[in-house]
């Protein structure tokens, strides 16, 4: 069994499966792990014939807590206040702080094939559909302080409310303590000293806790969703599942105060790029929507779905790694797409398309590595469909849609991130003619080796090309693999300017034996 038949092993016929986001910055791209893993359950969950909805929140009742990375003093004002309250940031045509933030991330749903109904908290407050709970939680706030003290050893005062005032005053969230409740209304001041990022007006009064005058603590908040929303899987990150940890004293305020059940839980994970953990507020990590916009959705989701929820994603955005993701993804197309593929490599399949369909579409037969593409679309005045037909190469309708797709990705690469696409850039022949320079005289051998058995080749594959460069690296007497950096350097050199490049024979093969001669000579 996957990870996903476990989750939805004993499920009911009606799945509600629950995810939600604070919008209280840009969303980075781990912010896609837990988006991508309730998608899978849900579309799964269809594959079998149940009827499965997919929710994503919008945490937007939730305090402006921390300036967002880049848009300077423009939030201090705002500290405390409801995300929904608090204005667009500079370069952003929405309503507030939490339409742009959260309608950026939710954008690139539809580019994913995730597809999910949306909720805000603020509009769920202000309908009233949480007033019978919040009264519930109010009455029995002795026992909520029992559960916090109990499960996670948080102490509150005897006074303290589980409930959080929007200050008639200065509009703040954050910085407000409530206390006396008598069935309609709570007392609340709104002080310095609540929180240390902003800071309370002063302000005292009674106002009552319904209609969104306020919010439940997000510990509570959570325990009342699952009940509104009859919740049946929800994932999050592991520090909130970890023992004595939210996900647990959410569930003791279901199970005990709301009489509700607690969902399936499926903890997952950081998703990291080159070790570095992401952060929206500190502008650590490239966005959701970046990554989205760059890679195929069927690669994106490919790469983070192939990875068990509870196993950390370090994925490193670079040419190498790029081209070993498409790679991967087309063998596990390949093998889905036979008549008999292994059940766990046709649901990976089927939760990594972009679109969803009962049959697996064919897989490309021609498919050049993603850094050979890459390469040539940066040669100018090369189009990269001339190339192939230079080749002698006749592509299918999906080879050359498939190709497409590695075309935008290759010059979406070249645009956004140069830094990354130059070190697959070809020399032009004047450069690389003053690389030789930099040559000793074996490498040099070495490349005129290479010339007399490249052209000698009567098939230009990479397999033959790749046992070619060994065999003339062994006819000067060098071992290629002891040395591979002396023999390989060589012809990097002369491709790129650079010591290392992408795989040689697979690279040659695409560019053709014409350029690869002219080159060597």
């Amino acid at each position: 069994m996957t990870w996903i038949d476990s989750a939805l092993d004993g499920c009911p016929q009606q799945v509600v499966i629950n995810d939600s986001k604070t919008p209280s910055g840009r969303a980075h791209v781990g912010s896609l792990r837990g988006v991508l893993i309730h998608d899978a359950l849900a579309r799964i969950a269809r594959e079998r014939g149940l009827d499965a909805t997919f929710l994503y929140g919008c945490d937007d009742m939730d305090a402006v807590d921390e300036i967002p990375y880049g848009t300077g003093e423009h939030y201090v004002e705002h500290l405390g206040k409801p995300l929904f309250r608090a204005p667009a940031p500079p370069g952003f045509e929405a309503a507030s702080m939490a339409h742009a933030y959260f309608g950026e991330f939710t954008d690139t749903f539809g580019m994913l094939g995730v597809e999910a109904g949306f909720y805000s908290m603020s509009r769920v407050y202000a309908e009233g559909r949480l007033d019978g709970t919040i009264d519930a939680f109010l009455r029995a706030s002795p026992k909520v302080r029992e559960i916090y003290r109990r499960r996670s050893g948080a102490q509150r005062p005897a006074d303290w409310l589980p409930f959080q005032p929007v200050c008639e005053r200065c509009g703040r969230i954050g910085t407000t303590y409530a206390t006396d409740y008598d069935g309609e209304t709570v007392a609340y001041r709104c002080s310095a000293d609540v929180v240390q990022w902003a800071s309370g007006c002063g302000a005292r009064g009674r106002i009552s806790p319904f209609g969104g005058n306020g919010k439940l603590p997000w510990k509570l908040e959570w325990a009342a969703k699952w009940k509104l929303f009859g919740v049946s899987i929800e994932g999050a990150g592991k520090d909130h599942m970890a023992a004595s940890g939210s996900h647990e004293v959410s569930g003791d305020l279901a199970r005990q105060v709301l009489g509700s059940n607690v969902p399936v839980a499926v903890p997952y994970e950081f998703f990291t790029l080159g070790g570095a953990k992401m952060s929206s507020s500190k502008g650590i990590g490239i966005t959701a929507s970046e990554l989205a916009r760059l890679l195929p959705p069927e690669l994106l989701r490919y790469l983070v779905l192939r990875t068990q929820p509870r196993r950390a994603i370090d994925f490193a955005l670079d040419v190498p790694a790029l081209t070993k993701a498409f790679v991967e993804f087309e063998r596990l197309w390949r093998a889905a797409a036979t008549a008999e593929p292994g059940p766990n490599e046709r649901q990976l399949f089927s939760v990594s398309r972009a679109d969803t369909g009962a049959e697996v579409p064919e897989a490309p037969t021609f498919s050049p590595p993603f850094d050979s593409v890459l390469s040539v679309v940066q040669q100018p005045h090369v189009r990269l469909a001339d190339h192939v037909a230079s080749l002698g190469v006749e592509l299918s309708h999906i080879d050359a849609d498939w190709l497409g797709r590695k075309e935008a990705a290759a010059r979406q690469l070249i645009s956004h991130r140069p830094d990354l696409a130059g070190t697959v850039r070809m020399l032009d022949a004047t450069a690389a003619a003053r690389r030789r320079e930099t040559l000793d005289a074996r490498q040099l051998e070495f490349l005129a080796a290479c010339a007399r058995r490249l052209a000698a080749l009567p098939h230009w594959e990479g397999r033959e090309i790749q046992d070619a460069l060994f065999e003339s690296a062994r006819d000067i007497g060098i071992d290629p693999r002891a040395d591979a950096a002396l023999v390989f350097g060589a012809l990097y050199q002369v491709l790129f300017g650079a010591q290392t490049g992408p795989r040689a024979g697979s690279y040659l093969a695409f560019i053709g034996r014409h350029e690869t001669l002219q080159r060597l000579g």
